[in-house]
């Protein structure tokens, strides 16, 4: 088809963009239907949801650095805003450790529901409380090994029940109570229960109470907590935590902040623990050297009877004490050092070293302080990130290179103690020299009263710093700052009614504009007059016949001056057909003879033949309506007479048969009728005596209307087309397929049916375009083309 359109291939233009949106507010009482239902399930859905709510807190993180307020600015204080790290603090809030913790502290694996016809609503313990007096065996709570209880509490009259369920919801046992409590009664519940005296049984609805495991209750909390930084460069974090009751959720946040903060002071906490522990472990060795030295002293001066002896000063003895001072405190540093590096090389695991215990060299204190800070920083970095982390790696990094610079620096202080010692040793032994003559006796006892002042002091220094510790464990300042108060937004967040009636209505377009799309997509039929043109444009359509669904009308033969739709659609074509037959080059008065035919069984070629007929005949015209279909012959349905009567295969098959003989007259029309059904059809309508037959009509009536079978899949009508004027080709509205468009243009291009003409039927039967007519016919044919040809059985 040379000039057939092909909407593909061509601009959609404005006209077209009108046209297919025109086509789709058709359909505005689909769409309005469609819309209504999805509003009203989003309402009901909403009606009988459970609302969700969010409660929200926000605290401050407190920097560790700012502790001390006259510690000396850092490298890493100097150059960074603060030491927090809030992805580390964030990990620690999401952590499944701090929430089973909380879940622990408020018996959380516990629920309480008040059940309803249509949802369920979960009840704060204080409102379960309202209803009952409540009593738990002990440990039920946090109780790992208890197994999973979901029981449903019902009353009737005085009486108690409790179904216990599995978590299928499958009935396990019924537990039934004569009084509406369970105390005095023997029953393997995990509580007991009474109901309140002023509880009024009407108001309360049936009651459910689950037991669940710490574990699950406590990553459902941790899934629903959500914990982010509420602003750039800020150290507050704002967390939430979503649920049905407010009461929980607001709970529920206050004791994970608490938690939170505890965690944090118990981690500043550990420092002075391990402070104190250290130094209570070096305490019981000092103080078993104490107790050695002084029994020494003390058997020393008994051996020599020492006990009354006057001890006698010089100034040689003060300056050797003089430098035995210096000395002292040279070696009290050389055993703490000692001490000190006895401990380092007993941490394997990267555990915190005891700060402040004496060693004067700022160096050690403050390598041994940066250690410690990131020993903390990287604890808290495990709680949410593993060891192979990258982050823990380059930690784990700093503390050995802080390590090897801690030992450095210990060596180095050693080093520079022995020379000390060695310079007070032999400025000592100056005075020494002095002091030869000072008894011997005297001289050793001197020396174990020196040794035991040094382990004195030594000890003293050590109970100091003991003090100190606990006094710093005891006052630790808190971790966090509560800047927001749990509370929770009354505006639920589930289920979302601006969103959800949205994508109500966005469904409710979407889903009937998707169907009418993929119908108009897969549609493969004719459904109007602008279709048809669009297709077949070069072939004129004469006129349009709307859909007739009244029997009377459309299956009864017409009356010439009827009025019905059908009758005037016939009219139209008549008028039309009148100018396509005279013409300006044709103005004879011979009889014309009009074809009229289709594609295939079912298109109402008959209906125009029956019509056509009677509205030409109206005109004081002399018209004869032939029924040439010989296969499947349709005329006498309307005129309400049998097939068996003979008509024109009679005439052509028999001999000696006049056709006027068996014409059905009615005024100015006369009617021959297919006749008997012949074996062979083509042969009969190829022959001279069809053709004799034409002409004998010819000279006898204005108008011959030949009724002729579908020309696709047979023959017949083209045998009959080298005799007519002008074909008038039937097509179908939502019947007739689009591919059928190209047989119909090869038979115009071709001339095979001369003058050919098209008529639109049964226009407005479809609803899915809803054109022109709402008027409709109904009818049936049974052909069947392919190998075989069947016949209408009537």
């Amino acid at each position: 088809m040379s000039k057939k359109k092909n909407l593909n291939n061509v601009g959609i233009g404005f006209d077209e963009l009108r046209d297919d949106i025109y086509k789709y507010l058709r359909f505005w009482k689909v769409f309005l239907i469609s819309v209504t239902i999805s509003i009203l399930t989003v309402f009901y859905y909403i009606k009988y949801s459970n609302f969700q709510y969010e409660s929200f807190t926000k605290i401050e993180i407190l920097d560790k650095a700012q502790d001390s307020e006259m510690a000396l600015p850092t490298a890493m204080t100097v150059f960074n805003r603060s030491l927090i790290n809030l992805d580390n603090e964030i990990g620690i809030l999401s952590s499944f450790t701090i929430h089973e913790n909380v879940v622990k502290k408020l018996n959380s694996n516990v629920r309480f529901y008040s059940l309803g016809n249509i949802k369920n609503t979960e009840l704060h313990i204080t409102q379960w409380q309202e209803f009952f007096e409540w009593e738990l065996k002990d440990n039920i709570y946090n109780n790992d090994e208890l197994k999973f209880f979901d029981l449903e509490i019902s009353f009737d009259g005085k009486k108690l029940y409790i179904n216990e369920l599995n978590s299928k919801k499958e009935l396990i046992k019924t537990y039934e109570f004569n009084t509406l409590s369970t105390l005095n009664s023997d029953h393997g519940l995990p509580f007991d229960l009474s109901l309140k005296n002023q509880v009024d049984l009407s108001t309360v609805n049936n009651l459910r109470v689950v037991f669940d495991s710490t574990e699950k209750v406590a990553e459902f909390f941790r899934s629903r907590t959500n914990v982010r930084q509420a602003a750039n460069e800020s150290d507050q974090l704002y967390i939430s935590l979503i649920h049905e009751n407010n009461k929980i959720s607001a709970e529920y946040l206050n004791t994970l902040v608490n938690e939170f903060d505890l965690d944090g002071i118990n981690d500043r906490r550990f420092e002075y623990k391990n402070t104190i522990d250290f130094v209570d472990t070096r305490s019981d060795f000092l103080t078993d050297e104490l107790a050695q030295i002084e029994n020494k002293k003390q058997r020393f001066k008994e051996e020599n009877n020492l006990v009354d002896m006057l001890v006698n000063t010089n100034i040689n003895i003060d300056g050797e004490y003089t430098y035995d001072g210096q000395l002292f405190q040279v070696e009290s540093q050389k055993e703490l050092l000692k001490i000190l590096e006895n401990t380092i090389y007993e941490n394997n695991d990267y555990d915190l070293l005891p700060i402040n215990i004496g060693i004067e060299s700022q160096i050690v204190n403050t390598l041994i302080s940066d250690y410690n800070m990131i020993v903390r920083q990287r604890n808290r970095s495990l709680l949410s990130a593993g060891i192979n982390n990258l982050f823990v790696k380059g930690l784990t990094s700093q503390l050995d290179n802080l390590m090897n610079n801690i030992k450095q620096s210990i060596n180095t202080y050693r080093i520079s103690i022995n020379e000390k010692i060695k310079n007070l040793e032999q400025k000592s032994s100056e005075f020494s020299v002095l002091n030869n003559k000072l008894p011997e006796k005297e001289k050793l006892l001197r020396i174990i009263e020196r040794e035991l002042e040094v382990k004195e002091s030594l000890f003293l220094l050590l109970l100091q710093k003991r003090e100190e510790a606990a006094i710093n464990y005891a006052v630790v300042k808190p971790s966090i700052k509560l800047i927001d108060s749990p509370r929770t937004n009354p505006v639920p967040v589930k289920p979302n009614k601006q969103i959800l009636y949205l994508l109500a209505v966005i469904i409710g377009v979407f889903l009937p504009f998707t169907i009418i799309f993929f119908m108009f997509i897969l549609d493969d039929k004719i459904h109007s007059k602008e279709a048809l043109s669009k297709y077949l444009p070069d072939i004129p359509v004469l006129g349009e016949i709307p859909r007739i669904n009244d029997d009377n009308i459309a299956k009864k033969f017409p009356e010439k001056k009827s009025r019905s739709p059908l009758s005037e659609s016939v009219r139209i074509i008549s008028s039309n057909l009148a100018f396509t037959l005279f013409n300006e080059k044709d103005k004879s008065h011979e009889c014309k003879i009009i074809l009229n035919t289709s594609s295939i069984k079912g298109e109402g070629k008959t209906i125009l033949s029956v019509n056509l007929s009677s509205i030409l005949s109206s005109n004081n015209s002399k018209v004869l309506l032939i029924g040439a279909d010989l296969r499947n012959p349709q005329i006498h349905k309307y005129l309400g007479l049998t097939k068996k009567l003979l008509g024109l295969s009679d005439y052509l098959y028999k001999e000696g048969l006049d056709w006027k003989d068996h014409l059905i007259k009615n005024d100015n029309l006369d009617i021959l009728l297919s006749g008997t059904i012949p074996p062979n059809p083509t042969e009969l309508l190829s022959s001279k005596k069809f053709e004799k037959f034409i002409q004998n009509a010819k000279n006898n009536y204005d108008y011959i209307l030949i009724d002729s079978a579908p020309c696709l899949l047979v023959s017949d009508t083209i045998e009959i087309s080298k005799f007519v004027d002008i074909t008038l080709y039937v097509v179908r509205s939502n019947f007739s397929k689009i591919n059928l468009c190209d047989y119909i243009f090869e038979n115009f291009k071709s001339n095979k049916l001369p003058k050919l003409n098209l008529v639109l039927n049964d226009v407005g039967s479809s609803n899915l375009y809803g054109y022109g007519y709402k008027y409709g016919y109904k009818y049936s044919y049974n052909y069947g083309y392919g190998y075989g040809y069947v016949e209408d059985k009537k």
